[in-house]
Parts: structure tokens; sequence; C-alpha cells
């Protein structure tokens, strides 16, 4: 009775961490589309900042609030530590700038993560130069 008992638990502990292998996944958000340009040149500042990485830059014209709702439900959202949930981030220009990051290995923080995104709009550039009102997402996978 106890060997079957260990047995049915082991199946079910195997399902379940097949389950969440699974479900963090990471998948390009439908329609959006390789930015090749800002790919190009996050490459060129990983390897400039000695980070082991591979940034992919995807752009969508659909809202954060819909690209978020579709990371939430597969990736794990992450907090940065200093973040205010609710306060209203502004750009200079007085846009609003949303954010939001997601891990898909089951890391606890991004440090520790080998496949992460960022979801943000707009897309901030050096200088903090605005780019077109888009929801970009920022992939980082590392080796």
């Amino acid at each position: 009775m106890k060997r079957a008992l260990c047995g049915i638990i082991t199946i079910l502990i195997v399902q379940f961490t097949l389950s969440i292998a699974y479900a963090e996944d990471f998948k390009v958000y439908p329609g959006a589309k390789l930015e090749e340009q800002l790919t190009k040149e996050a490459i060129q500042q990983a390897a400039q900042a000695n980070i082991d990485s591979k940034p992919s830059i995807y752009v969508t014209d659909d809202s954060f609030d819909e690209v978020f709702s579709f990371y939430q439900g597969i990736g794990q959202e992450y907090q940065m530590p200093y973040a205010k949930p609710d306060k209203v981030q502004r750009l200079p220009s007085g846009k609003e700038l949303k954010s939001a990051f997601f891990i898909f290995d089951g890391a606890s923080d991004l440090a520790g993560s080998k496949k992460w995104i960022k979801i943000q709009r707009p897309y901030i550039g050096p200088g903090m130069k605005e780019g077109p009102d888009k929801t970009y997402i920022n992939l980082v996978e590392k080796p």
C-alpha cells in the first residue's frame, strides 16, 4: 500500500514539474515582430559591457496591457525591489512609461535567471530618447 502511494505521489510530482516547465517557456507575443536594428544595438551594448547574454527585441502595436496579460499566463512576474507599484512613471514628454518583467526559468530574480523579458511602452533609447508609442518586448537569454 505504501509503495503504491509513493508511486502515485512520484508520478504527480513529475507531472507537476513538467507542467511548470512547459508553462514557463517563452513564446513570442502573437503578431510581434523582431526589431532587427534595436536587437543589433542591444547585442553590441551587451558585448561592450562584457555581459554574456543574447538580447532580442520584439515590437507590437498592441497595448501594454494586452502584452502583459499574455505573459502573465506563461511567465512568473518579477517586481524590482525598488519599484513602487502604485506610482505612475512619467517621461519628460509627459507620457506614461509602463514596464514589467517576467522570468521563464523559475529563477528567483533577474540576476539568476537565464531567460527573462522586460515589457515596456514606449521604448526609451540612449539619452532617454523616446521611441515610437508601441509595446516592446526585450528578451534576455544567457548561456
